[in-house]
């Protein structure tokens, strides 16, 4: 059909509109006409009516910014609630131990017990905390170790302070002797410590009271007895008689999640607490550069700090100006040669694993394409159709056309007009069909597979150019190849 199209001679000018229009519906695919109706934009009235992945602007739904900060982190699979990161869930054998969603699944770990905590020096939970919530500094039962169980003398009560043992004496009973293990032997008390009470739960002053008049609730003087609180960058509080973390010094946290070290890190946010790509911990929660992809490989653009993408459509690596090539061996990002044509998925996906890469999302692909001012087209909001490769790109403009008085021609549907000789054409032959970020022909030419392998962008053979050359255009027509579905790839960590 091509070849017919390109067929010189008035007369072909003359029918072409109407051949055009009755045999191009669309998109020509496989010498077939396919259809696919731009899906309608979502109206919301707050962010909540949009999909995980989208915001409400304006009262229409648009991709969150903050989900592409979302790729997969290690043993885990993650997801976006409009904008914020989440661990979906962990591969089997790893757990979210410390809750960050930057170092993903961090602990290894296999539950025992059925997943029950008891105390036998196990994370039987897998929570990344042993023989928790057994208190093995105060249980008399488990003092110091599990199953540890502090001995209950005669006329005694047996407590367990920092994991040591301790008795405090009956009512009327007194321990004269010192001996714990006979417990409090004595009826008859003798005065100790000059007959002055101290914090050491004796009644030293013989009252038959034991530390009557001293203060165990606070954290100069906490528990039984009297231990002074402290943690380093914190505030000490003292907890139904044991020593307890309070908040943390400004600029600290305990990231660890351990009291006993306080609040081990103490960090001054920087860059407005948002993590951006200088080697420091900006939002201060104890990893650098986290979730940021901060350089790329030759030949692909760097987007918003978060991934990579191809700076051109993907191509053979024997691919010319004049030939695609045949070595299916991988993907290349090159500029002047006949991009990859008639790629199926699995095609796409294999290329670009080869290469180490890996095929765009469908949210990467639309950020790349919107560029940093989110607009309709890589190059603008108004569509342009000499700016990219369509179907009124190469519109019968010239002497002897139906169009040649046109003051402007092309123009936006002009082969309906003036007749088309559209036709694909070598990666960065226009130069203008770009934006900020570098991506090239990311519109037009070729259709761009995604994952789940939708196309993406329009191609050269769109007879609505306008419409499904639209950044936001999703084209579902099947994982198959087909003659003008190209791709380009993606890579987060990249080679």
């Amino acid at each position: 059909m091509v070849n017919l199209m390109r067929t010189s001679g008035r007369l072909l000018r003359s029918i072409l509109p109407v051949f055009v229009w009755i045999f191009l519906p669309s998109c020509l695919v496989d010498g077939r006409s396919a259809r696919e109706t731009s899906d309608p934009e979502l109206a919301c009235e707050g962010t909540l009516d949009c999909p995980d992945s989208d915001l409400c602007e304006a009262l229409v739904c648009v991709p969150a910014p903050g989900c592409l900060l979302c790729p997969d982190r290690p043993q885990a699979v993650t997801g976006c609630f409009h904008g914020t990161c989440y661990t979906a869930f962990c591969d089997a054998g790893w757990h979210d131990a410390n809750g960050l969603y930057q170092d993903g699944c961090e602990y290894a770990c296999d539950p025992t017990e059925g997943g029950v905590e008891v105390c036998d020096g196990l994370d039987n939970d897998c929570s990344g905390r042993i023989d928790d919530p057994f208190d093995l500094q105060r249980d008399p039962l488990h003092c110091g170790a599990c199953d540890r169980a502090c001995p209950v003398p005669p006329h005694a009560q047996a407590l367990c302070h920092q994991a040591q043992c301790m008795q405090v004496c009956e009512s009327g009973w007194y321990d004269v002797d010192g001996i714990a293990e006979n417990g409090c032997e004595s009826q008859e008390c003798v005065p100790s410590a000059g007959g002055v009470e101290l914090c050491d739960l004796v009644d030293n002053d013989c009252d038959g009271t034991v530390d009557e008049d001293i203060v165990k609730d606070q954290p100069d003087s906490c528990g039984p007895l009297c231990e002074f609180c402290r943690y380093d960058h914190a505030l000490a509080l003292c907890t139904q008689g044991a020593c307890a973390l309070g908040d943390c010094e400004p600029d600290c946290a305990d990231l660890d999640g351990f009291p006993e070290n306080g609040c081990e890190y103490c960090c001054t946010p920087t860059a407005g607490g948002v993590e951006v790509c200088d080697e420091l911990d900006n939002d201060c929660n104890g990893l650098v550069d986290d979730g940021l992809t901060c350089a790329c490989p030759a030949e692909m653009v760097l987007i918003e700090s978060r991934y990579c993408i191809d700076r051109y459509e993907s191509s053979r690596p024997d691919a010319t100006a004049a030939s695609p090539g045949s070595d299916n061996s991988m993907s290349t990002s090159r500029p002047g040669v006949i991009p990859w044509s008639n790629a199926s998925l699995a095609d796409a996906a294999g290329a670009c694993l080869a290469a180490g890469k890996r095929l765009c999302t469908s949210l990467e692909w639309e950020t790349a394409c919107r560029g940093p001012g989110q607009t309709t087209y890589s190059y603008g909001d108004a569509y342009e159709p000499a700016t990219c490769n369509g179907i009124d790109t190469f519109c019968n403009c010239g002497p002897g056309s139906t169009c040649e008085a046109q003051a402007i021609c092309p123009f936006a549907h002009c082969y309906g007009t003036c007749g088309a000789y559209f036709h694909p054409v070598t990666t960065s032959s226009f130069a203008r069909c770009t934006n900020e970020y570098g991506v090239f022909d990311i519109n037009g030419n070729l259709w761009e597979r995604v994952e789940g392998g939708a196309g993406r962008g329009g191609a050269y053979n769109c007879s609505d150019s306008e419409s499904l050359h639209q950044c936001g255009y999703v084209a579902n027509w099947g994982a198959q190849a087909l003659n003008n579905f190209g791709f380009r790839c993606c890579c987060t960590q990249c080679p």
